[in-house]
């Protein structure tokens, strides 16, 4: 029994990091240019998130002159957080706000923006994460959205484990996912679409995953690797948000759309909150995904057939939560009201209730309830 709670409390606390890591954003190296004949203002900050009452110290700099210029610092909406000359911004209610930074240089008027939330209460697991930048999450400035750098990102050693959704709405995050399983190259391939609420950021995500060939169905706490770089596809993954109940899917908005590019691991998220949060049913994922060769692409296709979405005869006549295959290696996907999820409710339930009670024995048997309790709250 021993075992079995340290082995529980090992998975719990494992799938909490990595679901911190998606609700997290490292804003430390991150920052927005703006240029003007040759010079460039670039900003910084310590955290994206800044509690109510509390602080983070903004930077901002200019390069290509050898006396750094003043900086006059802005708060659009000073009711959300004030910023002071030196670059303190203050949060004073929660909400969402941006701060600018302007610099004349030869003539030149040089201005940065960079977009802040201010929520009631610090974490101080997301401050450290974020600080001493292992989130590998990054900002696009001209889009506005955040997404991970998947090349450089150490979440790709992590591998990925379905138990890790189920334990997912325990950290304040819940979303939809549909899973296509396949077997390619005498190895096993899971390719994982998300989409919901991450916390504070809303948004998708699309990864693959695989693990040598082991001839038996997967269990939740199976483990598969990011996929390694020869299999990785090219995609192109664009998000649209039903922001009014009722608008026809021609008058989603358009979050974002990620470029065309080699990922194992896709994904985008913008600040705010879904009217619903399960289903995610208001946001629609268009992805089309190039494999490596038609027998890899034909084998995701017959599996998102089997997860219920049908076939369009043209790519153009794609609906929502349909699929258009027209041999090759691509594979294009409209998804929206399928989910995974709400089928694993009852796995969800269960699971809280065994982690719950291993956790709570470990932390009374170890005496450590009253110092996670104190850091967390």
């Amino acid at each position: 029994m021993k075992n079995l709670f340290r082995k529980t409390a090992f998975i719990f606390i494992t799938a909490v990091l990595m679901c911190l890591c998606v609700m997290g954003v490292s804003a430390a190296d991150d920052g927005i240019a703006a240029f003007a004949e040759g010079y460039e203002l670039t900003i910084s900050a310590d955290y994206m998130f800044v509690g109510v009452k509390q602080s983070s110290q903004f930077t901002a700099t200019v390069s290509g002159v050898e006396v750094q210029p003043a900086i006059t610092w802005k708060s659009l909406d000073e009711s959300i957080a004030t910023v002071n000359s030196k670059g303190k911004v203050t949060g004073v209610k929660e909400g969402y706000t941006t701060i600018t930074a302007t610099a004349e240089v030869a003539g030149q008027t040089l201005e940065g923006k960079y977009p802040i939330q201010v929520v009631k209460n610090e974490n101080i697991i997301h401050s450290y994460l974020e600080t001493h930048n292992v989130l590998s999450y990054q900002y696009d400035y001209d889009y506005g959205y955040y997404y991970a750098n998947d090349k450089a990102s150490w979440q790709k050693n992590f591998g990925f484990a379905r138990v890790y959704d189920y334990v997912a709405p325990y950290v304040g995050m819940e979303y939809d996912y549909i899973r296509v399983f396949f077997t390619y190259d005498e190895e096993d391939f899971m390719v994982q679409l998300w989409k919901g609420q991450y916390g504070v950021l809303y948004g998708g995500e699309v990864g693959i995953y695989n693990r040598d060939a082991a001839g038996k169905d997967s269990s939740p706490f199976t483990f598969y690797a990011a996929a390694s770089q020869k299999y990785w596809p090219t995609m192109d993954m664009a998000v649209y948000h039903q922001e009014k109940e009722g608008q026809r899917p021609d008058q989603y908005k358009l979050l974002f759309k990620r470029p065309v590019d080699k990922y194992w691991w896709c994904t985008g998220f913008v600040m705010g909150t879904l009217r619903q949060y399960e289903p995610a049913d208001e946001l629609r994922i268009e992805v089309t995904i190039t494999f490596r060769d038609a027998e890899m692409a034909s084998l995701f296709a017959n599996g998102i057939r089997d997860c219920g979405f049908t076939q369009a005869a043209e790519k153009k006549y794609m609906g929502i939560d349909s699929y258009y295959y027209g041999g090759g290696n691509d594979v294009s996907v409209s998804w929206q009201g399928i989910s995974e999820a709400e089928n694993t409710m009852g796995i969800k339930a269960g699971l809280g209730a065994t982690i719950l009670l291993g956790l709570v024995r470990l932390f009374l048997k170890w005496g450590l309830f009253g110092l996670v309790f104190s850091i967390i709250f």
